[in-house]
């Protein structure tokens, strides 16, 4: 995802790579190439600030000698780890630059607070155009601009499902794929799912319906009959919902919506769309890194985001056990062996103390947790030292000063 992000800042009319960050200097040095632009590894920060100034791409392991540049406007995480998210997020806002997040792990867990705190420094703190969240955003945006409620906003997931995948057991098909068997099992095992879909419930005040949310097979010309309230015929216990379907939707996202005047249901009939009660607004493609770098420049020329929390979470990724857990373990976060991510509603996964996924890594175990079990604070000593951690302290206390009613 980094190496494709950097290729297509370098493509995008406007827009210039500065510089590239990574721990494996060698891949950083490589993305930076495969733009055509001459790229060097950077000694110090001041090297690393003559080469921006010279027209070069600085290549690092220290991003803060990237973000501490005047010649920097924005900072970009195409990381997927949430700790490292919160820590360039952070830096970022030292150093008063909008920051658009691909970390989407990071986003479910502190994006609320990093909002805030953007806000407060008198910046932009914005998850990227392209990924499903963002898109949907925009459409849910779109739609009640018009005065169409939202009765469901969804997603196809094109990986089969397997809460208890872990590395090992996705290794071959990841080989084959040129994937990390890790960033593999984060999707078989449905946790980028859940964290995509609890964020857009964050960012747009849509709910959790189910705990996992549905998530049915269902094709393109299913979802009108599906993704509907069940007094209707569908699954729903309730209009206003985030959910995903397994099926031909993917890579596209979609909308069930609702007129409640007769004018509009006239005018949407006339335009084939149906005669309701519910209607599909449909995308059936999401670029990713290729829409990504919108995202800068909205951020950056107007000063926007293109997708943030709008206030306390109403949605949560909360850590469930892939195995039976026992004192002494120590979890090894997103994509490994230890816990899967279960998007449920903010206010049961308070009155059960559940522990958010992007949180996990490092942790240790206290007490015997069974194989398919939510993980509460009971059952985990977090590792403090981790800035998503404090951040994370800081979001319960601020959440809690202004409480989002129960879903």
């Amino acid at each position: 995802m980094g190496s494709g992000l950097a290729r297509q800042i370098a493509a995008m009319p406007g827009l210039r790579l500065v510089g590239v960050c990574d721990l494996m200097v060698d891949r950083a040095l490589a993305a930076a190439a495969a733009v055509g632009n001459a790229a060097e590894l950077a000694g110090s920060l001041d090297h690393a600030h003559g080469l921006i100034r010279d027209g070069r791409i600085a290549v690092t392991a220290t991003a803060n000698w990237l973000a501490a540049s005047p010649d920097v406007d924005a900072v970009m995480d195409a990381t997927g780890e949430p700790e490292v998210g919160a820590r360039l997020a952070v830096m970022a806002r030292e150093h008063r630059k909008p920051f658009v997040t691909m970390n989407i792990e990071a986003e479910v867990t502190v994006g609320p607070i990093l909002a805030v705190l953007a806000r407060e420094a008198g910046t932009i703190y914005t998850v990227a155009a392209g990924d499903e969240p963002s898109v949907l955003t925009e459409m849910v945006d779109f739609a009640r601009l018009l005065d169409l409620e939202i009765v469901c906003a969804g997603k196809g997931k094109n990986n089969r499902l397997d809460p208890f995948a872990t590395p090992t057991t996705v290794a071959a098909e990841a080989q084959t794929r040129g994937m990390s068997a890790r960033m593999l099992a984060a999707f078989v095992d449905g946790t980028k799912t859940m964290a995509e879909m609890a964020a857009l419930a964050n960012a747009t005040g849509l709910r959790i319906d189910h705990p996992g949310m549905h998530g049915p097979r269902a094709d393109l010309a299913d979802l009108l009959s599906v993704f509907i309230p069940r007094i209707d015929g569908g699954i729903l216990s309730r209009r206003g919902v985030v959910e995903y379907a397994v099926g031909d939707v993917a890579p596209g996202v979609f909308l069930i919506v609702a007129a409640d005047n007769d004018a509009a249901r006239r005018d949407i009939a006339y335009l084939k769309l149906g005669d309701g009660p519910y209607h599909l607004l449909s995308r059936p493609f999401h670029l990713a890194s290729l829409e990504a770098p919108l995202s800068v420049a909205r951020a950056v020329l107007y000063g926007e985001a293109m997708m943030a929390a709008a206030g306390p979470p109403v949605a949560e990724c909360v850590a469930v056990a892939k195995r039976d857990l026992a004192p002494g373990d120590v979890l090894d976060g997103i994509g490994g062996a230890t816990v899967f991510g279960l998007a449920v509603d903010a206010s049961d996964a308070r009155r059960e103390g559940a522990v958010p996924i992007g949180l996990v890594h490092g942790a240790r175990i206290l007490r015997t947790v069974a194989r398919g079990t939510r993980l509460t604070d009971d059952d985990v000593a977090l590792d403090e030292s981790q800035t998503i951690v404090e951040l994370r302290r800081r979001q319960d206390a601020w959440a809690a000063q202004h409480a989002v009613p129960a879903g």
